[in-house]
């Protein structure tokens, strides 16, 4: 069976998955054990607000927590959820990436549909097993170092190497052969008796103990644990001395596969180092449709809160701006230091593409996000209208010019020149020019494109940088569509009294115009004359 077909909403399972945050824990730990699932959703209303798992209950437990507490401040916490529309292959590709064992399946307003487990994920993907020639051996370098406990210990030490370990399951040994088997699953049981905590672990463990060798193939341990119902085989010798726990989460990461590609060309080797850096780093999942948030580091989740998981990036970047900046991407497989607005804020942007042979995948992106919006404004803004200054305005377009050397792109400059003030004068006296320049400063930002660029280049001059511009016509477009916008508003510069204003435009794309910046402000200042000379109120392009 295709994972790519299996939707979320149809595997996800919510009977006795769920209850409100002002139960008391005993009752979550009841309906845990009456679900098997080993773990509950926690609801405020129709919505999830968090999440209680087996390994909650164990250091609750070790903790002395009173199981008669609410649910709510123990259990309520960040959630990863997923719309029940996407794949099992998402679904997969998610729980790896954020490494997590339960996802909660939501629809489209957040309301809760149920649970997702890797079990239930092995149980459709068994198939893909049997594609593979993997055994044991091939993943065991990769399995933790097996923490075991004497017949003879307490349940108490195996709470400690639980928590301490930051483990599932605890394997009993007898002479290095297993026998037994405490889980989290088993504490869960328990936690509904009045359990002693010195209690030996031989009178409440599991067994017999289901085990696999270093040459039993991945396919067989996922068969068993499906027909079991058991999330982890003990790994042993032939002389059946224990070597570890393969738990189901290492099965689901084993078919990453050539996803390891992509996690070479990382700028660093961990995510917990990744949330050191100071930029906003996030990895999509192109499906196609939509690409969709499957990580990000803790920049991005203290901007835009976790919430931004599973979402698709047009949340955080302008959809209009994201579609040319796929573009990019996929033709390219690379972006660098693309900007975006996203309301007041302005960004840097650089990525890489990874295109995926996969159904239910297109590609990986990577993203590195800067917000540039204080440097910007504090260093390079005129008081006046608030548009970058000439300093600034004049540093983005040596910044543009260089990029698109790099990328071999277009983009186009435009200077704007006022055709007369001396009526302003006139009309409002000292104190109304100003007033104008607001205006007309309001009308070039309000012509221009999202992520175009305004700045205030002389005394009564704009100019506009237009990145990533696809011909001349375009531009004078733009321009023209800003010269009717500053010639048809009416601006009040005293109470009562109204005066309109004209415009002049020149217009000049890299290279065909110029390629450096000097040859570009040549070339429109030349055009914005001619402009001004046969009768102003007017766009010269050639």
């Amino acid at each position: 069976m295709n994972t790519s077909n299996i939707l979320l909403c149809d595997i996800a399972e919510r009977k006795n998955l769920e209850a409100q945050v002002d139960v008391p824990l005993k009752e979550l730990i009841r309906m845990m054990n009456l679900n098997g699932k080993g773990v509950m959703a926690v609801l405020e209303g129709e919505k999830p607000v968090g999440i209680l798992t087996e390994r909650d209950v164990v250091r609750l437990l070790f903790a002395g927590v009173d199981m008669r507490e609410k649910a709510d401040p123990h259990a309520r916490k960040p959630l990863i959820a997923a719309n029940g529309v996407r794949s099992a292959g998402y679904a997969f590709n998610l729980m790896v990436e954020n490494n997590i064992r339960r996802l909660i399946v939501v629809d489209s307003s957040n309301r809760f549909l149920g649970v997702v487990t890797h079990k239930d994920l092995l149980k459709h993907m068994e198939e893909d097993y049997y594609r593979s020639d993997l055994k044991v051996t091939h993943i065991y370098d990769r399995l933790k170092k097996l923490i075991s406990v004497p017949p003879g210990a307490s349940i108490a030490e195996v709470l400690q190497k639980m928590v301490s370990n930051n483990i599932s399951a605890v394997p009993i040994l007898k002479n290095g052969v297993p026998v037994g088997m405490i889980t989290e699953k088993d504490i869960l049981r328990l936690a509904n008796t009045f359990l002693s905590l010195q209690d030996r672990v031989a009178k409440h463990m599991s067994s017999p103990v289901m085990c696999a060798n270093l040459d039993t193939s991945l396919v067989d341990v996922v068969r068993v644990m499906n027909v079991k119902n058991i999330s982890r085989v003990v790994i042993r010798e032939a002389d059946g001395t224990a070597l570890g726990i393969i738990t189901s989460r290492d099965l689901v990461r084993s078919l990453e596969g050539d996803y390891s590609k992509f996690l070479e060309m990382r700028l660093r080797q961990t995510k917990d180092f990744l949330n050191l850096l100071p930029e906003m780093l996030l990895e999509l999942i192109d499906t196609g449709p939509d690409q969709l948030v499957v990580w990000a580091n803790e920049k991005v989740f203290s901007r835009f809160g976790r919430e931004i998981i599973d979402k698709p990036v047009t949340e955080l970047v302008p959809s209009k701006r994201w579609d040319e900046i796929y573009s990019l991407l996929v033709r390219q497989k690379r972006i660098d230091e693309v900007r975006f607005k996203k309301g007041k804020s302005v960004f840097e942007c650089s990525g890489f593409y990874i295109p995926q042979e996969k159904v239910s995948e297109k590609g990986r992106v990577q993203l590195i996000l800067r917000d540039i919006t204080e440097e910007v404004v504090l260093a390079t803004s005129d008081p006046l209208t608030g548009i970058y200054n000439r300093r600034g305005i004049g540093e983005f377009l040596a910044k543009e010019t260089e990029r698109s050397i790099r990328s071999n792109k277009r983009f186009a400059v435009v200077l704007a020149g006022l055709d007369s003030i001396k009526k302003v004068h006139d009309a409002g006296g000292h104190g109304s020019r100003d007033v104008v320049l607001k205006a007309v400063a309001e009308a070039m930002v309000s012509g221009s494109r999202e992520y175009d660029l305004v700045g205030r280049y002389g005394d009564e001059q704009f100019l506009l940088i237009l990145p990533e511009i696809g011909n001349k016509s375009t531009a004078v477009d733009i321009a023209e569509r800003i010269r009717r916008g500053i010639e048809t508003r009416e601006v009040e510069v005293v109470p009562g009294e109204n005066v309109t204003v004209t415009a002049s435009f020149g217009v000049a794309c890299f290279e065909e115009d110029g390629k450096s910046p000097d040859d570009l402000l040549v070339k429109v200042d030349e055009r914005l004359n001619k402009a001004k000379r046969e009768g102003g109120n007017r766009v010269i392009s050639g």
